[in-house]
């Protein structure tokens, strides 16, 4: 028997990953063997490979977490795969990146902001990569790629870059990733799946265990083989389990320390995952040091719990993108009890944590300040008429839309909304009132016999008023400080309608930068109206059908910074948010809302947040009415605010002062207005949106969702979202497997330094006969000395003997340019006798 034939049947026979991988590299540097997901048969042939760049072309954060997005098309006229991903990122910049594929990417601009996965993709998202804290490259196992072009839906590859903080104007940012695609067709799919935790989970502050679990069953129609995985967390992580549950028997599929380089792992060996098991992960986290409650988000200041499975599968109907976010209870009762247990120590990857360590703020006051009723304000009392609206200008200066005299009661229009003749002379009072922001005292006054029944109003960034009067059925744009005759007039007076030339009833207004506006052609209409700055239309959308309680789309607000429109749909008491071109985004919705939803208004400070109120027109009892302030990426209510001394009675709009230090709130009766001061205005961020599919969010619609804390165990807890009677029955039938499945995955730790010590013979055996190999071949034996003690593999990142142990580390996936790249996978003897498929995504 030959080097080669002996060596190729220790392979088969030899269990333990890190002798494999030796062996291999023997097989490698002495025979010429290369390993591959399957030892039956494999594709010697070069793959004809080229390079593609996705970087960032010089962008600058700005603001505390900012996400950016740069994109490339991929050729649809063949199949391509990817083989290789590099970053080229530092962590004291990017916080993370991710690489999604698209069938139609975000935008088709150079860069863009995409802090919402709507902003990412318009159709077709799909994660490909995901890097964090100085991870290396990763090279997927032979004849194993992210299959990518015609017919994948992935016509677009999208870079996605987080920054925790903002950049000096002198310095810009080119991370990205190189890619290395063949046109080779290769016998596996690649695939990724998430499990990823939903938004309502909590950390309370001063523990030191809290679990956070992910669960799902999958649905799948072949099998999928993961063989890496990655974990994320923020700064309170303390270690990620991911496991396979299959007839109540756990098996731990992956284990990292998420403040290690975030890098793909391999897995001891390939372990099967067929239609209907179940994957399971828990994210464990340290919140000694931290006094506040800290929640699933995307910004620095929150955390996640994210563990990511790569996976091959047969490529013929194989499965490539997956993701869950689910809860089971059942599955959270049984997890090992030593899934939260830290990996120990190890230097190199501690050392590489500690040089990059990207400092999330921490401050116990990062919170977005409670708007303080500003008592004694106005000076004096106001007397106006019914008021529509209210704004405020660049120069804080407060505009309110007042109907003086007249009234809209049921007979002021009649049942196809033409107003009745009787009030169809036009308002003899002064309608529009300038205040002056400190003192609430009236400066100036106009809008005497121009309207019929005011309603909305705002103010642009040139200080142009534009005013909506649900009598006529127009909008109306005038310069600062009004005018007898206005620059721009839309729809046809007196005459309601709902084509492109008519409005019915048009409730607000918002102008984009641009020039561009929007229209709500709010009380018979319910649709959305952008126009260019000429007054042409560009394009309109429905926000609802009309009922038989007729939506109204009362108020609408531009987050510019964003790319979003948010409408108010008032008697369903929600918020519709879209791109600027009308494709929806999410509905927020809270029962705190209830019984109408009246006005928004959007402030771009404390990292986006929108203001709103509602109000109570049928005067019903027992009903609280508010002012909301709401994270408008989460749909989070971050708090709430009301007068104290005088409570709201009908309030109708809302507006605030650009620097976001304040909050008028007007109320349709009284001449009521109020003011509220932000107890601080120093910038802080609040969070963004996660990837999440569950049932609470199902249609996108964003709940307000009460969140137990169990602090007797510290476990951040939220509603069943799965309650399988067959995981029950596995659960309960299958006691005794699950028992020794928990043994088996706690270990025995002495048992494993016997193991250890024993196979540290044949690994020593092993080096020292690739050294003399290798040596022998280039004619360097009488080097060996120097060559041993200085050996490093060609990652600059880590050495092979600080992660041979699981339990001393977690081993990443070889990345580095090779012409010997290992197969992770177990090759040999193994229960995988097929390479099939899943679902996958991040």
């Amino acid at each position: 028997m030959n080097l080669r034939d002996f060596l190729l049947m220790a392979v088969v026979h030899v269990r333990g990953t890190a002798v494999v991988v030796f062996m291999l590299v023997i097989l490698h540097e002495c025979c010429n063997v290369r390993a591959s997901p399957s030892s039956r048969g494999y594709s010697e042939a070069a793959s004809p490979t080229s390079q593609m760049d996705i970087f960032m072309p010089g962008v600058v954060p700005l603001k505390h977490d900012q996400y950016f997005c740069t994109g490339k098309q991929v050729t649809l006229d063949t199949n391509l795969y990817i083989t290789m991903l590099k970053a080229h990122a530092k962590m004291e910049d990017a916080h993370h990146m991710l690489l999604f594929g698209c069938e139609v990417p975000g935008s088709r601009q150079a860069v863009w902001g995409c802090e919402f996965l709507g902003k990412v993709c318009k159709t077709g998202l799909k994660i490909i990569y995901a890097w964090a804290r100085n991870a290396p490259p990763t090279t997927l196992p032979h004849d194993v790629g992210f299959r990518i072009g015609a017919g994948t839906g992935i016509n677009h590859l999208v870079l996605q870059v987080h920054y925790a903080h903002p950049f000096p104007a002198s310095k810009t940012d080119y991370s990205g990733i190189n890619l290395s695609i063949t046109s080779l067709t290769q016998k596996y799919l690649a695939g990724i799946f998430i499990l990823a935790a939903a938004p309502y989970f909590e950390i309370p502050g001063k523990k030191s265990k809290v679990h956070i679990d992910v669960e799902c069953q999958v649905n799948i129609p072949k099998t999928i083989y993961p063989f890496a995985y990655r974990v994320h967390t923020h700064t309170l992580g303390t270690v990620v389990t991911g496991y396979r549950v299959k007839n109540g028997v756990w098996t731990l599929l992956g284990k990292g320390n998420p403040q290690w380089p975030q890098a793909f792992y391999p897995m001891d060996q390939a372990y099967a995952v067929n239609d209907e098991d179940f994957l399971a992960a828990r994210c464990t986290y340290d919140s000694t040091d931290r006094e506040r409650v800290t929640k699933i988000g995307s910004t620095a200041n929150d955390e996640m719990c994210n563990f990511y499975i790569m996976y091959y599968t047969d490529a013929q109907g194989g499965q490539a993108y997956g993701e869950c976010s689910n809860y089971i209870q059942e599955l959270t009762d049984h997890f090992p009890m030593d899934s939260d247990v830290p990996l120990p120590p190890n230097p190199l990857l501690d050392e590489l944590h500690e040089a990059g360590h990207d400092g999330a703020i921490e401050s116990n006051d990062d919170l977005v300040p409670v708007p303080k009723i500003v008592e004694e304000w106005p000076a004096s009392a106001l007397h106006l008429g019914d008021v529509g609206g209210i704004a405020v200008d660049g120069r804080q200066s407060v505009h309110v839309f007042h109907r003086s005299h007249r009234m809209w009661n049921k007979l002021t229009f009649d049942e196809r909304y033409n107003l009745q003749n009787s009030y169809r002379k036009p308002i003899d009072g002064d309608t529009v009132v300038t205040l002056d922001s400190g003192t609430g005292s009236i400066v100036s006054q106009w809008g005497a016999n121009l309207f019929y029944m005011p309603h909305g109003i705002t103010i642009d960034t040139h200080g142009n008023v534009w005013l909506t009067d649900v009598g006529s059925h127009q909008v109306y744009k005038f310069p600062a400080g009004g005018a007898a005759q206005p620059l721009l007039t839309l729809g046809v007076h007196f005459e309601p309608g709902r084509d492109a030339q008519h409005f019915c009833q048009p409730s607000d207004v918002a102008v984009h930068s641009s020039g561009e506006f929007y229209v709500a052609d709010g009380y018979c209409n319910s649709r959305i109206m952008k126009f260019a700055a000429d007054g042409s239309l560009i394009t309109q959308w429905p926000v609802a059908v009309p009922e038989r309680i007729n939506p109204v789309i009362h108020s609408i607000t531009l987050a510019e910074d964003k790319g979003l429109i948010c409408a108010v749909v008032r008697m369903k008491t929600l918020i519709n948010c879209y791109n600027l071109d009308g494709s929806f985004v999410q509905t927020i919705q809270h029962d705190e809302f209830k019984p109408q939803l009246f006005a928004i208004e959007y402030s771009s400070n404390f990292g986006g947040v929108l203001y709103a109120v509602n109000g109570n027109p049928s005067l019903q009892s027992g009903v609280q009415l508010q002012g909301f302030t709401i994270n408008i990426t989460t749909g989070e209510i971050l708090n709430t605010w009301k007068p104290l001394a005088k409570p709201f009675q009908i309030p109708h709009d809302l507006a605030i002062s650009p620097d976001g230090s304040t909050v008028f709130v007007a109320e349709l009766k009284n001449s009521n207005i109020y003011k509220f001061q932000a107890e601080s205005t120093k910038h802080q961020s609040v969070r963004k949106d996660a990837p999440v599919d569950t049932a609470a969010h199902k249609n996108n619609v964003v709940q307000g969702v009460a969140i137990p804390i169990a602090s007797q165990t510290h476990t951040a807890k939220v509603h069943t979202i799965n309650n399988t009677t067959k995981l029950r029955a596995n659960l309960e039938t299958d006691n005794v497997k699950e028992a020794d499945s928990h043994q088996g995955a706690a270990g025995d730790m002495s048992a494993s330094m016997i193991i250890m010590a024993l196979l540290a013979v044949p690994v020593l055996l092993m080096i020292i006969i690739t050294v003399f190999i290798r040596l022998k071949r280039q004619g360097r034996l009488n080097g060996i000395q120097s060559w041993m003690t200085g050996y490093q593999p060609p990652s600059d990142k880590f050495n092979l003997g600080n992660i041979l142990n699981r339990h001393h580390g977690f081993d990443r996936v070889s990345t580095e340019e090779s012409d010997h790249e290992i197969d992770p996978l177990r090759d040999s003897d193994s229960d995988v006798d097929e390479y099939t498929s899943p679902v996958t995504k991040a």
